[in-house]
């Protein structure tokens, strides 16, 4: 390296080497796991997931929305495909956005879908016909949620180990929170005696754009690339990996968190559709019950895995929320089912969601982790395009909805899913009933 190329090595760079080198006893790498510069890495990736996963899970305000202003000749599951797009854009954009944090991209690429996320929300306010929703919905949102979550998650692995479930669950609340306040904000200013559609989704933009500014800011990577990207270097990055689906454990925790995204999310889909059909009183709330359940799924069982293992911990949940599932069609004819089952299945789809990031880091090493986690959720994108298009399409386009196919298929889904889980458990452990994972 000459004098010009080395005096454009900034501090920041001769920073993470200083970090990178140094040790544990046992000749790992170091890992803070705290301090301010740590959390407030995590307050940012908590707003990222605030506006990301906080505003995909309030698509039932907007499926509901649709079905009785802007799009009255659509069915349930053409709608539905619009969300059924944002789920896939957030998993899908996993394989590039790992793969670009794990090469020293991860700065320009948060940039890009920051920006693509910001425009598409104020496109969105422009928006009359269904396909200007699928485009600027479905697929802008779907893509910057994407870009900008996957790289959200990513962060902390650079920052915490022991205590990264921890440190998870408390970013992952920020999709809930955001969850929480969304639906009640855009019921009421969707409203036409308040500001309308339109002027709706723009004050959610300039939301998303006072959060990801200051998430822009507060999360720095600290450990140098695995790989370089410069020289020519870009040629030679791969971005699907498959030897790492030569491990068993992880094959088949990848099928299964596929397969539990095909129904997880039924429920979020369909609950204000749910409300409407069997009247329960503040129809346009409820949404934002079964995220106020996900708040304490998604903090709670994280210091618990931090101490029993993050598989450990998710798995109970999981099953948990298969049962529930099945029997959504029971909870929503009274208010006295409804209201457990938002809670429940709030906390219990809560811990999955939160977890899945942490898991997947004992499946392997560090160096790897945001590739590993990128084609996980690149996979897991399946379950999310097509599974709440196919639990509308069983239900029906009109009333009376049936509600008992359109959960027996979200259920068996979770349910294969969790199975799954259970076999990568064991692979995991070779075999023993016993172990922290």
């Amino acid at each position: 390296m000459d004098r010009r190329e080395s005096g454009e090595m900034d501090e920041e760079v001769l920073d993470m080497q200083k970090e990178m080198a140094k040790e544990t006893g046992d000749g790992q790498v170091y890992f803070p796991e705290g301090g301010h510069r740590a959390w407030l890495m995590i307050a940012g990736s908590w707003c990222c997931s605030f506006i990301t996963f906080g505003l995909a899970n309030s698509f039932g305000i907007y499926q509901e929305y649709y079905a009785r202003h802007f799009l009255p000749d659509k069915s349930s599951s053409q709608i539905a495909w619009i969300g059924a797009f944002q789920y896939a854009g957030i998993f899908s954009s996993g394989i590039f956005a790992g793969r670009a944090f794990d090469v020293g991209l991860y700065r320009p690429l948060l940039t890009i879908g920051m920006v693509i996320l910001i425009l598409s929300q104020f496109l969105l306010s422009l928006c009359q016909e269904y396909y200007q929703f699928f485009l600027a919905q479905g697929v802008g949102l779907g893509l910057g949620f994407g870009i900008v979550f996957n790289l959200s998650v990513a962060v902390p692995s650079h920052w915490f180990s022991k205590r990264r479930a921890t440190a998870m669950g408390i970013l992952a609340s920020g999709s809930s929170a955001g969850g929480i306040c969304l639906p009640i904000m855009l019921t009421k200013l969707q409203d036409p005696s308040s500001i309308g559609y339109a002027w709706a989704q723009r004050v959610v933009g300039f939301l998303a754009l006072a959060l990801l500014l200051f998430a822009w800011f507060t999360m720095p990577t600290r450990l140098p690339p695995t790989q370089s990207y410069k020289n020519g270097g870009w040629r030679h990055i791969s971005f699907f990996e498959l030897q790492h689906f030569r491990q068993p454990a992880y094959a088949c925790f990848v099928l299964g968190a596929m397969l539990i995204l095909f129904g997880l999310y039924t429920p979020f889909t369909y609950m204000d559709v749910a409300t409407q059909t069997y009247d329960i009183p503040a129809s346009g709330y409820w949404l934002s019950v079964l995220n106020a359940g996900s708040v304490f799924g998604r903090v709670l069982p994280g210091f618990v895995a931090d101490r029993f293992g993050r598989m450990n911990t998710v798995l109970p949940h999981l099953i948990l929320s298969s049962i529930l599932v099945f029997v959504f069609p029971l909870a929503i004819k009274s208010l006295a089912g409804l209201i457990p089952f938002a809670i429940l299945y709030g906390y219990s789809s809560g811990c999955y969601v939160s977890l899945i990031p942490s898991a997947i880091g004992q499946l392997g090493s560090t160096s790897t982790f945001g590739t590993r986690l990128g084609m996980c959720f690149f996979v897991c994108s399946l379950g999310g395009l097509f599974g709440t298009p196919a639990s509308g399409a069983l239900l029906g386009s009109a009333a009376p909805f049936d509600w008992w196919a359109s959960a027996g298929f979200a259920g068996a889904c979770v349910t294969a899913g969790t199975l799954l889980m259970i076999a990568s458990r064991t692979l995991a452990l070779k075999g023993r009933t016993r172990g922290r994972i």
